[in-house]
């Protein structure tokens, strides 16, 4: 989630896109909220747009999302699934898992979804693919082992999602600490990778395209 509709884009052309964006209905509405009250970080509403419109283009069967919180992506992804899709998620921490399936609960998606509760290098070498869709929004400093960890379970042609590549304008600013090093360390290497076909976006706090090919 970025702090500044500016941090980006020139804030002119921040509210003007976020002026064009689909209004929320009741629950996300309330989510956003919650999660502004109690600094729950969740994706932008116009990287879950982008994120809609891949899923609804691609229609993926098996989705992977590395960093629950309080459920607010899985939700969106779920509305854009149908009955045979399963979306398996990740979250560490346990209250705020609690409070992701209680959101989800509520929306009543056509989809199955698993939730998975510990680190995300911990959960994920168990899990079977092949997954044709995923969504990397957890540790900053691991979005380089999370890459490491999922190329073998993901089918070709899968998409990766990556949020906060561009981490408040930090990236590009050449501002030096943990997090920012490594994702700038990582955009480089998504955008190298053989495996992959990247394109960066000023969406959000920066939207990471892949498709594995």
């Amino acid at each position: 989630m970025k702090e500044r509709v500016d941090a980006i884009l020139r804030r002119n052309q921040g509210e003007y896109l976020e002026s064009l964006l689909p209004p929320r209905d009741a629950l996300l509405e309330e989510m956003e909220k919650f999660a502004d009250e109690n600094n729950h970080p969740i994706a932008d509403p116009e990287v879950t747009q982008l994120m809609r419109t891949i899923v609804r283009m691609k229609r993926p069967r098996r989705i992977l999302e590395v960093g629950t919180n309080i459920g607010y992506s899985v939700i969106v992804l779920g509305r854009e699934s149908d009955s045979e899709a399963v979306i398996e998620t990740i979250e560490i921490d346990h209250n705020t898992l609690t409070t992701a399936k209680r959101f989800v609960s509520e929306a009543q998606l056509p989809c199955r979804v698993v939730f998975h509760e510990g680190a995300a290098l911990d959960v994920i070498p168990r899990l079977t693919g092949p997954f044709d869709f995923v969504f990397i929004d957890c540790v900053k400093t691991e979005y380089g082992d999370y890459l490491d960890a999922l190329l073998p379970k993901v089918a070709r042609d899968a998409v990766i999602v990556c949020d906060n590549l561009l981490w408040k304008g930090q990236v590009a600013a050449g501002t030096h600490d943990g997090p920012t090093d490594a994702l700038r360390a990582f955009n480089k290497r998504i955008s190298n990778d053989p495996r992959l076909l990247t394109i960066i976006l000023p969406l959000g706090d920066g939207t990471g395209i892949s498709v594995v090919v």
